[in-house]
Order: C-alpha cells, then structure tokens, then sequence
C-alpha cells in the first residue's frame, strides 16, 4: 500500500460524522461554514451539558462545608488535575484558571514588573501575538529595557540570533511556540536552555500550538505557559501554568483577608 492508499484509509476510518453529531453548532448551522475555527472551536454537547449542570444545580459559593460547594471544590481539583495530564505539569497546584490567555500574561507581567531590578531586560519577539509583546513592552514605565528577537526571511525565529540577546541582564524571554499568523513552531526547548544559562527565566504562549500538538512543559522546560480552553472545545477561557515555586515568588493581587499560601 502506497502513501495516498495509506491516507485514504486514514481518511475513511476516521468517524467524521460521528465526531460532528458532537457539535450542536454543527448540526445547526446548515450550509454555514465555520471557517474561524483557528480564532475559537466550537464546543461539543459534553461540555454544555457540564456548564449547564453547573449553572443549574452547583451555582454556588466555593470553600464551603456543604455538599455542592463541596462538589465544586472538586470539580476545579478535578479540572487542574486533568489539564497538568495534559501539559505534563510537575502538580495539580501549577494549573491556575481564568478570564484567558492575554489576562494572565498581564497579571504575571504585573507581578514581574514588580521585581524588576534596574537594567533588567527583556527579550520579546516580532513573531508573537500583540498580547505577549505589548503586554511586556508596558514594563518600560517600571524600568524594563527591551531586545528584539526578529524573524528571519523565512518566517522562523533561529535560536541563534536567540543566543548574542541573552545575557546577565537578562530577566525573561518571551515567545511563542506556534506563530499564531504563519504557524512556525519554535524551538522552545533551546530558548529554555538559552535563558536558564543566563539566570532569566522563560515565558510561553502556547495559545495556537495547544490544539494542534502535545504540550510538555517539562521536556520544555520553561517557567511560565499560557494557553486557552476556548480554542480546545472550552468556553471562553484561559489557563496559566507556571513552576510552583516561581508562582509563590510572583505579588499577587488580592483582598488582604486572603493569605498567603
């Protein structure tokens, strides 16, 4: 069987209408195609029947000593248990969920700016989304000086233009590991190799790489990754994933009656 049989097979015994009954949008839309799937994915029955059971029966306040709120409590332990399956994550506890992928590249950029040391750089690239750029470009009124990791002229970003952009100053690199417009996968695993050796510490967006390929932070190696939930099938969501330690070092925003740990 030659290559095109072999694909053909394929093909035929992958249950596509099986997989499209799943999508009530699907089944609704008639001739309508959605051609936008790469911005959000549809979501499938299973998970509106989840949110709707939620909504409907476990609607309520969590940390509670009642049976629902008590169900919910496991239900979020149960959720950061599956996604750090998903990312191989070190812990459950890494996994942080919210509004999606852009809010929490601020909220970390916010806790960094916080720590920045005077002449602290940061390596941003012209191949990411505007959200992984301009949101540390912002730290320039904290002090943060800025080095350009850029494209070459085939639409990749080589780790050795990565190398002369890192030094002691260095505080963090951040980047994409799918370019969201040409689709150029990057060598995240070198650029966490190349910031770890100058004591910086590394920042993914794996928003358009996360439904197309096994993310694996600890092969990569990286300190910090975002990625959203509404592109996987989830409704509009994010979460962030960062090494334990790293996130217990970060300030964070909270009412003061919260602690600590």
């Amino acid at each position: 069987m030659n290559k095109h049989q072999t694909d053909n097979a394929n093909a035929s015994a992958f249950p596509v209408d099986t997989i499209r009954a799943m999508f009530p949008a699907l089944q609704r839309a008639g001739d309508f195609i959605f051609l936008d799937n790469a911005a959000g994915a549809q979501i499938p029955q299973s998970v509106l029947d989840a949110v709707t059971n939620h909504l409907v029966s476990h609607n309520v306040q969590r940390g509670g000593r009642y049976g629902r709120s008590v169900t919910v409590d496991q239900s979020v332990a149960d959720a950061r248990t599956s996604v750090a399956l998903l990312i191989n994550a070190y812990s459950p506890a890494e996994i942080c969920f919210g509004m999606n992928a852009t809010s929490f590249i601020r909220l970390v950029s916010l806790g960094i700016g916080q720590m920045l040391q005077e002449r602290d750089e940061i390596v941003v690239t012209d191949m990411d989304h505007d959200a992984n750029i301009a949101t540390w470009l912002a730290l320039e009124s904290a002090g943060a000086k800025f080095k350009w990791w850029r494209m070459r002229e085939d639409g990749n970003l080589h780790v050795d233009d990565l190398r002369p952009l890192a030094s002691d100053r260095t505080r963090l690199i951040a980047c994409t590991v799918t370019a969201h417009s040409i689709g150029s996968i990057v060598d995240v695993a070198s650029v966490a190799e190349i910031a770890h050796s100058a004591g910086a510490e590394v920042f993914l967006d794996c928003v358009h790489y996360g439904p197309h390929g096994l993310i694996d932070v600890q092969a990569w190696d990286c300190d910090y990754l975002v990625c959203s939930g509404y592109k996987n099938f989830s409704p509009h969501m994010g979460f962030l994933w960062g090494r334990f330690e790293t996130l217990k070092r970060l300030p964070t925003f909270r009412e003061d009656f919260i602690p600590d740990e």
